[in-house]
């Protein structure tokens, strides 16, 4: 055992003897005169798959048998070298990791999707207006128009105190007294749309209750002209739903609101507080229209929408209502004054 160790040694010595004097290049490729390099300062580490670290050996240019180093030149040093089993091991830099490559336009498959359907504007709407905003002043308002002697009485009684009201015409009771709603235009007064036959639109199919409001505007039109109508539709684009049957119906008030027009209502009327309990066929008219004039009267406020309607009950008494309105300090004005 000791010989042996002892020519591994004498072997060894040897090697470092016919070595001195030569030029090695570390791993950085720098000139290194009569020194010699751990091997372990050689070793060329590179990732492996795994994640570990893989030696790769790097070929001497000159192998000679019995060698643990040998000379490499500069100028052969590889960074991929091919492997010797007596070549020595150096340190090769870690390759860059090279980039993903972008994938084409042409690549990229495109995930189809059906378009969201658009939702139909739905056309806003609002409810009637029954009262404003106003302390002294009130609205006093007539509708339907059949009876011609109490659209002359009532005329004649507001021409005297000089008041102006809103008229809520049937379009049907337009043509039978032209006369009558010119005077009406001409002192002031201003009629608006209650339809054409006056239908309760609720019992009515959209285009039927459509029907009713723009033929209104074509007997409008016919008996007092386009002109006023325009005006009309442009300062005052007032309706009141005959029997009030729509006030509450979103299907109707859409439907009015669609064709331009601001829903009226009523917060002090005559026929359902006073005449509806009474047999107007068989009892006295005075009777009545003093209770219609004491109602009227006892309710009116500032920001009230007064609804009256051209019959004797309700004309009979216009000159007091008025005088008594006076007397509480109210003043009588159009809608299209009160109503922004």
């Amino acid at each position: 055992m000791k010989k042996y160790r002892f020519a591994l040694l004498t072997v060894f010595a040897t090697a470092l003897i016919s070595l001195k004097g030569s030029t090695y290049i570390n791993v950085a490729g720098v000139d290194k005169s009569n020194e010699v390099y751990s091997v372990f300062s050689s070793i060329h580490t590179e990732p492996s798959k795994h994640g570990t670290e893989v030696v790769t050996p790097i070929p001497s240019s000159t192998p000679s048998s019995g060698s643990v180093l040998a000379e490499i030149p500069a100028q052969e040093v590889q960074a991929t070298p091919t492997p010797s089993s007596e070549s020595v091991l150096v340190v090769s830099p870690t390759p860059e990791p090279e980039d993903t490559p972008t994938p084409s336009p042409e690549s990229v498959s495109t995930i189809s999707t059906t378009p969201t359907p658009q939702v139909e504007d739905v056309p806003e709407f609002i409810y009637p207006i029954r009262t404003f905003d106003d302390d002294t002043r009130i609205c006093l308002t007539f509708d339907d128009g059949g009876d011609r002697r109490s659209v002359k009485n009532a005329l004649e009684v507001l021409k005297k105190h000089e008041v102006q009201c809103t008229f809520f015409v049937v379009g049907k009771y337009l043509k039978a007294n032209e006369e009558l709603w010119k005077q009406a235009i001409e002192d002031g007064h201003i009629i608006c749309n209650h339809t054409q036959n006056h239908k309760w639109l609720t019992e009515l199919k959209n285009e039927e209750a459509k029907k009713e409001i723009l033929e209104w505007e074509s007997t409008a039109s016919e008996v007092l002209g386009q002109d006023y109508l325009d005006r009309m539709k442009q300062e005052s684009p007032f309706i009141r739903l005959p029997g009030g049957a729509g006030n509450e119906s979103k299907r109707i008030l859409r439907i009015v609101s669609e064709l331009g027009y601001i829903p009226i209502g009523w917060n002090i009327e005559s026929y359902y507080a006073v005449l509806r309990h009474h047999n107007l066929k068989t009892e006295p008219l005075d009777p009545i229209a003093e209770e219609v004039f004491a109602h009227i009267t006892k309710k009116a406020k500032g920001g009230s929408i007064v609804l009256l309607h051209f019959n004797p009950y309700d004309v009979a008494k216009l000159d007091e209502i008025i005088t008594e309105m006076k007397a509480k300090e109210l003043t009588m004005h159009l809608l299209s004054e009160c109503i922004e």
